[in-house]
């Protein structure tokens, strides 16, 4: 018994979970920066970078979310993309401001580093709904206050 014993091998298990590993490896990533972008990352795209700045200076953002406007956080997007034609992206983002807070309904094309905001809809949290893109109330909110 004491002769040419032989070290255990770990063969098929070493060798089926480098399988696993490299089929759930690319999931894994993809979820990792999906779950980034809507957390952190928005914050560096170019569709969003602009919204923010329009978002800051809109005067009927101010006057239904108060001053200090800014976005606080990502609740949905959609990305599509062609190549050589660009992208169509649509956001929905919190913001707040100093008196309410709401969402946002962003759709923006993106060609060529240009970006043209199509539509930039505000839902307060009263209820009211707004156009930020062409200074409309479509929708009075329930706060009793007129704009």
């Amino acid at each position: 018994m004491t002769g040419n014993a032989q070290p255990r091998s770990h063969g098929c298990f070493w060798g089926c979970l480098g399988v696993v590993a490299i089929l759930f490896l690319p999931v894994l990533l993809a979820g990792g920066y999906g779950t980034w972008f809507l957390w952190q990352g928005f914050r560096h795209d170019p569709v969003m970078r602009s919204v923010s700045e329009l978002v800051r200076r809109d005067g009927l953002a101010h006057q239904v979310l108060g001053e200090d406007v800014h976005v606080v956080g990502m609740t949905g997007n959609a990305f599509s993309y062609v190549p050589g034609m660009g992208s169509h992206s649509g956001y929905e983002v919190r913001l707040e401001g100093s008196k309410a807070g709401g969402t946002l309904a962003v759709e923006a094309d993106t060609r060529h580093g240009r970006v043209n905001i199509i539509s930039m809809i505000l839902t307060a949290s009263d209820g009211g709904r707004y156009d930020l893109l062409h200074n409309q109330v479509l929708t009075p909110g329930s706060g009793g206050s007129s704009i």
